[in-house]
C-alpha cells in the first residue's frame, strides 16, 4: 500500500472484509464440542464484538453526521437503526458462553444482522458518499476514524442512543470502562 492516506470508504469496506472473515471462521466451528473449539468461537465472538463496536461508534461520530448533511438522513435513519439492532443482539451475545444452546441462534442474528448492513451500506451509501462527497474530504475523514478507533469503545452500549451527540458525550467513559474491564479479563488480546 501506498503512503497516502486511505479514505473512509475504503477503511470501512477493509473493516467489514475483516468481520467477514472472522465470520467464516466462527461458521467453519458451528456445533464444535471441543473446549478448544468452543474457546476459538468465543474469542472470536469477543474480536468481532470489539470490531464492530469501534466501528459503528466510529460510524455514527464521524461519518453519519457528514453523510447525513451531504447524501441522504434516510440512508442514515435505516443505518443506525440496523446498528441499534445488532448492538442489542451483540448484548445478548456477550453474555452467553460458546456452548449456550441460545449461542449459535444469536451468532446466526449478529452474522445476518451485519451482512444485510454491510450489503446496505456498499450496495448504496458509499457509492452516494463518492458523488457527493469529494475525494480530499473522504481521505480526511478517513484519518479521522483511523484515529478515533483507537479510542472508541469496544463492548456494547445499547442503551446509548446511537446518535453522534450522546456517543460523543458517553464515549470516552464507555471506551475506558471497556477497556479497563478488556485489560481486566484479557479479552480482545489475541
Amino acid at each position: 500500500m501506498s503512503d497516502e492516506q486511505r479514505d473512509v470508504i475504503e477503511i470501512l469496506e477493509h473493516d467489514h472484509h475483516e468481520v467477514e472473515e472472522m465470520f467464516t471462521e466462527l461458521e467453519s466451528l458451528r456445533g464444535a464440542s471441543t473446549e478448544e473449539a468452543q474457546q476459538r468461537r468465543k474469542t472470536l465472538t469477543e474480536q468481532v464484538t470489539i470490531e464492530l463496536v469501534r466501528h459503528s461508534v466510529a460510524e455514527e461520530v464521524l461519518v453519519y453526521p457528514q453523510v447525513t448533511a451531504k447524501v441522504s438522513a434516510e440512508e442514515v435513519e435505516h443505518a443506525r437503526k440496523e446498528h441499534a439492532e445488532a448492538e442489542e443482539t451483540l448484548h445478548r451475545l456477550e453474555k452467553l458462553d460458546a456452548d449456550d444452546p441460545a449461542f449459535d441462534d444469536e451468532l446466526a442474528t449478529l452474522m445476518e444482522e451485519i451482512r444485510h448492513h454491510i450489503e446496505d451500506e456498499e450496495g448504496e451509501m458509499f457509492a452516494h458518499m463518492r458523488q457527493a462527497i469529494a475525494p480530499d474530504e473522504l481521505r480526511k475523514l478517513g484519518a479521522r476514524v483511523e484515529a478515533f478507533k483507537k479510542v472508541a469503545p469496544t463492548r456494547p452500549h445499547p442503551n446509548v442512543p446511537n446518535d453522534a451527540l450522546s456517543r460523543t458525550v458517553t464515549g470516552p467513559a464507555a471506551s475506558l470502562f471497556d477497556r479497563m474491564r478488556d485489560l481486566a479479563t484479557g479479552r480482545g488480546r489475541d
